[in-house]
């Protein structure tokens, strides 16, 4: 089940992503002001961060918990889903307040180099709604075992609404502010789609059952709730601080070009999404049962994949790089270094497995409470130091110093505290492969004048080196097993 969801989520995910790559790195940079480019990243980096204190740990909750919401009430699960929803609204409410309040200081604080963030602040209040309600439905199809939908919603209809929105800008159809108005628009759409989705299969129920939810548990809840908070914010922060920090201290111009060589290293990411939802309510139905030996499977299997595909796409970015960044105006070449930096610490982050799912569902989750809250300090000191002498790029060495640093923390305490290791021998392979695979790519002369033969020519070479290599030493049986069922079927048809 796991690997027939993850490679489903997986399509759909890099479709988005074929999706994203024509808004983020084609379309938007030469349609869009950098400004105006940059206040749809630094909308959604804002939103991402304060969504996280309106749910104070709640998606985590509903995974880790979950298993005793449902014994007894297969159909309503004791009321968890209208619980969720409740708790989230409340949070939306004293969030909006706090951003209500917060508006002079973020007037003084942008005004001067990110005006344009200014006069649409106020678009953060509905796009804060749409983001709790999504993150909830997230998390509790993730529980159900129906990721394949909410990632279909979030990776690919987004995007394909972005696209039309864009194409209607272009065709002046629409103006700048209509076009954002939209672009908030579309994330309540996808809400809507999920609580009409869970509503057709029959899991969509706003009933509490208050006799359930006793004194006890909701301490549980609550305690749960607290501890995972500020590894949530820590989370985030990673993603979206960076965006946040570079936009107040060097403007949304900056944060164009940056936005777009993060965009292309969260390629690597795609993975880890895919089998983290899938594999996370699997971690926390064997933590129920102390089956620590179906945790090390699962530990190991996603990290080689996860690795192995990480390595893979690394090496088709950096070996593609010159095309990619000709193929964008001359302002944004300075995205290079940082999508460097940025795949760098994202295969640093997926080549450990799923380190941090493992610590939350278990009994000594408040660890990684405790080493979230260190990232977050480290993360912010960071930039600080780093984006006034680099920039952009010190941006994105400061995320692969702190992604890398917490990865291995997270690392050394499962395997003290429980024995688990997800690294043998096939890890060391998949680098060394991937090592192999770019300096091949590189003996190829450049195809100058064609950019589009020399990228596919490049990618081919990795492919051709790499996927032989992984599959004659059989680094993943997952991915062996997969590619064999594909030539059968092929065979077959």
């Amino acid at each position: 089940m796991i690997r027939r969801q993850s490679l489903q989520t997986s399509a759909i995910s890099y479709l988005g992503v074929g999706l994203g790559y024509i808004n983020v790195v084609l379309l938007f940079p030469k349609l869009f002001e950098p400004e105006q480019f940059g206040l749809t990243r630094i909308l959604i980096a804002v939103v991402g961060v304060s969504a996280q204190f309106a749910l104070v740990g709640l998606t985590n909750t509903i995974i880790r918990f979950f298993p005793r919401f449902k014994e007894g009430d297969e159909k309503r699960h004791h009321g968890i889903l209208g619980w969720a929803l409740m708790s989230g609204l409340i949070g939306t409410m004293v969030l909006a307040l706090v951003l209500l309040v917060a508006k002079p200081w973020v007037v003084s604080e942008f005004q001067d180099k990110s005006g344009l963030f200014v006069n649409f602040y106020y678009l953060l209040f509905p796009l804060l709604l749409f983001e709790i309600c999504t993150q909830i439905f997230a998390s509790y199809t993730r529980a159900l075992y129906l990721s394949v939908v909410n990632v279909l919603f979030r990776e690919f209809f987004l995007r394909a609404a972005t696209t039309l929105l864009i194409l209607l800008y272009q065709f002046h159809v629409i103006d700048f502010q209509l076009f954002m108005q939209l672009f908030v628009g579309q994330f309540g759409f996808m809400v809507f789609g999920l609580a009409a989705y869970l509503k057709v299969v029959g899991r969509f129920s706003l009933h509490i059952n208050r006799s359930f939810l006793t004194p006890t548990l909701r301490k549980e809840l609550s305690g749960f709730r607290l501890f995972t908070f500020l590894s949530s914010i820590s989370t985030l922060a990673l993603t979206y601080i960076d965006i946040i920090m570079i936009t107040s201290m060097m403007g949304l111009e900056q944060t164009a070009f940056y936005s777009v060589g993060f965009y292309m290293a969260a390629l690597l990411n795609i993975p880890k999404q895919a089998l983290t939802n899938i594999s996370l309510p699997v971690v926390s139905d064997a933590w129920q049962r102390n089956d620590t030996e179906t945790i090390q499977t699962i530990y190991t299997k996603t990290s080689i994949n996860q690795l192995l595909l990480g390595v893979l796409i690394f090496v088709g970015l950096w070996s593609n790089q010159a095309n990619i960044f000709q193929l964008l105006p001359e302002a944004y070449s300075g995205g290079k270094w940082v999508l460097f930096f940025a795949a760098l610490a994202r295969l640093a982050d997926v080549g450990f497995g799923i380190n941090g799912g493992i610590i939350t569902t278990s009994k000594l989750y408040r660890f990684d409470t405790y080493s979230n809250f260190v990232l977050l300090v480290v993360t912010v000191l960071l930039n600080l130091i780093l984006i006034p002498i680099y920039g952009i790029v010190g941006a994105a060495i400061a995320t692969a110093i702190s992604l890398l640093s917490f990865n291995v923390s997270k690392f050394i305490f499962l395997r003290v505290k429980f024995g688990l290791s997800p690294f043998s021998w096939k890890s060391l392979a998949a680098i060394v492969l991937g090592f192999a695979s770019f300096g091949v790519a590189s003996l190829l002369p450049n195809q100058s004048p064609s950019l589009i033969i020399d990228m596919v020519l490049r990618s081919l070479i990795v492919l051709a080196v790499f996927v032989p290599a992984a599959l004659v030493l059989n680094l993943s049986e997952d991915l062996t097993k997969f590619l064999k069922d594909i030539l059968a079927h092929i065979k077959n048809s």
